[in-house]
């Protein structure tokens, strides 16, 4: 048995593949504790994980509430600001309060968020070894292969200096918190804010499949692309209407848990929806406050959350903000999209739907009616959509990314070596009796 510790992101996008992860571990004989500020503790113990809060006089539950809420009616750059400006203060709890917490839980390994700076370079300076979990769009930047633009995969010269600007306005948006970490590092005597130091060089994972990725050359050797961390019986209970869906074809409207108070996106739904012949179940992700519009149309399905997985194994098509978890988990159950990028990493897993042809894209400011209702044609008009979701169920089923994952962790924390791309797992332990109850459970 090792003692793991999680250190991802306080978003929900980040936590639930985090929780998949942790509970395949957990069905392997490893312990798990989750590490982060009070605001996280109710979601991570509702899910059953034992948590150690940090910081809890300076920053008590409820300090980011309004933040976040904040924080949700965002896109752009400014949704880019006021994250970081999160994380900051996060960082700032972490920094000041964090080390005795952890070192009392004697981890035989930190399993980290790759967009958790501050947790890696506390890592660092504990020389404790960790791994870096993608749960996002992976970040390592390489020539000609667009990031965070939303570019396609071209020779095109417009394109990549569109690309390079778009990486210099983040980069600028980003300025303070990355002074801020370098700052802390050299004042600990580990040289300035730098990605190689801040990415695990044991391993490095990602819940991409090679195929969802632009080509790619100069990876690091211990970088791992492997499959969505995504199961339904990991996932908190969430209630739904079953009985109120019609029988015609679905589509699911979802943008996500974060960046969801955009009233226009919801507009734009509510009234294509009016034309279509098909029942639409649009969930608000938590965003109560949101209003719509008064009449709306009978094919149309409004909750508060739904149980995103149960939806795609009977949706049709789904229109997206293009976070990962809902590009991969439309992808694993074969179905094509209407991406609607809002902010983040969004604009390019949007390209690589495209890029794919597993969906079209709109970008969220030009997102209306008549615009969105021709994308929702567009897919389900042309077989093309489907056929290439439908070849990413397989890629993914025959993938078992998330064994592979454990796998991978496991072999880290047993030898304290780096596991190269590549390598052999055959003598490894592997899945134990826990493999027969991962089948029992499976759906």
């Amino acid at each position: 048995m090792a003692r793991l510790g999680m250190f991802c992101l306080p978003w929900i996008g980040h936590l639930n593949p985090f929780s998949t992860l942790a509970h395949e571990l957990i069905g392997r004989g490893h312990q798990i504790t989750f590490f982060h500020v009070a605001d996280s503790a109710v979601q991570v113990r509702n899910r059953g994980f034992q948590f150690e809060a940090f910081g809890e006089r300076d920053y008590p539950a409820g300090t980011f509430a309004e933040r976040y809420r904040e924080l949700s009616r965002l896109d752009g750059l400014p949704a880019i600001r006021a994250s970081l400006s999160v994380l900051t203060s996060q960082a700032e709890a972490l920094f000041t309060t964090a080390r005795p917490v952890i070192e009392k839980a004697k981890l035989d390994l930190w399993i980290v968020d790759h967009l958790d700076y501050a947790a890696a370079t506390l890592a660092a300076q504990m020389q404790a070894p960790f791994v870096s979990v993608i749960v996002g769009l992976m970040m390592h930047q390489e020539d000609g292969v667009p990031g965070f633009s939303g570019e396609l995969y071209t020779n095109d010269p417009v394109a990549r200096e569109r690309d390079r600007r778009s990486n210099e306005a983040i980069l600028a948006a980003a300025k303070p918190f990355r002074d801020y970490l370098s700052s802390y590092r050299v004042k600990a005597g580990m040289g300035p804010f730098s990605y190689n130091c801040l990415w695990s060089g044991l391993a490095q994972i990602t819940q991409q499949p090679a195929e969802f990725e632009f080509p790619r050359r100069n990876l690091p050797a211990c970088f791992h692309f492997a499959g969505p961390f995504a199961r339904r019986y990991d996932r908190p209970p969430t209630p739904f209407p079953w009985d109120r869906l019609s029988g015609k074809p679905l589509i699911f409207a979802s943008f996500g848990t974060t960046q969801n108070r955009n009233w226009h996106l919801y507009d734009a739904v509510v009234k294509a929806a009016a034309d279509l012949d098909a029942q639409v179940v649009l969930s608000l992700g938590g965003a109560e406050t949101v209003e719509l519009p008064k009449d709306l149309p009978g094919n149309l399905l409004v909750v508060p959350f739904a149980p995103q997985l149960d939806i795609l194994e009977k949706a049709t098509l789904m229109i997206t903000h293009a976070g990962m978890n809902s590009a991969l988990e439309c992808l694993a159950a074969g179905v094509p999209m209407v991406a609607v990028p809002i902010a983040h990493d969004q604009h390019g897993v949007s390209a690589r739907i495209e890029w794919t042809g597993t969906g079209v894209r709109i970008p969220a400011s030009e997102c209306e009616p008549a615009r969105l209702r021709q994308a929702i044609e567009t897919v389900l008009g042309e077989a093309s959509f489907r056929e290439s979701a439908r070849r990413f169920r397989r890629i993914i089923g025959e993938g078992d990314g998330l064994n592979r994952a454990a796998d991978i962790i496991e072999r880290v924390a047993a030898t304290g070596r780096p596991v190269l791309r590549g390598e052999s797992f055959a003598e490894s332990p592997g899945p134990t009796a826990a493999a027969g109850e991962r089948q029992r459970r499976a759906p």
